[in-house]
């Protein structure tokens, strides 16, 4: 008899690329975080901050909640933070101050990519 091998989402070995990617993800929730106390510190940008602060700990946590192995349910979460972290200086008007639009929209930008690398894994066989 021959066996068929099925694709799980379970599957119990990570490979390099994703481990590496988790920690691409991760380095970017943490440079929000500390982006959040540069601008509070620094600048007094209290509507940045938050944000980045919020979006920071907000995709950490679902980074870290990819190793349960939710991953396609939590890339897309993940997606959709750092879109709200790209669409955040113009939506929150801190659009006018350098630092925390460039912060946001990098990470933000890195955020997304990493999530849909992350999914594009998860149609492979």
């Amino acid at each position: 008899m021959a066996r068929v091998r099925r694709h799980t989402s379970h599957n119990p070995v990570w490979r390099t690329d994703e481990i590496l990617l988790g920690i691409l993800q991760q380095l970017a929730s943490t440079a929000l975080i500390v982006s959040a106390f540069v601008l509070v510190v620094s600048t007094n940008q209290s509507r940045a901050a938050g944000s980045a602060l919020l979006l920071g700990l907000l995709i950490s946590a679902l980074t870290r909640a990819n190793q349960i192995r939710f991953r396609t349910a939590v890339e897309y979460l993940v997606a959709v933070a750092g879109a709200c972290a790209v669409l955040a200086p113009w939506m929150l008007g801190f659009a006018a101050h350098d630092f925390a639009t460039w912060a946001h929209l990098t990470l933000g930008i890195l955020s997304v990519g990493c999530a849909m690398v992350w999914l594009k894994f998860e149609r492979e066989p």
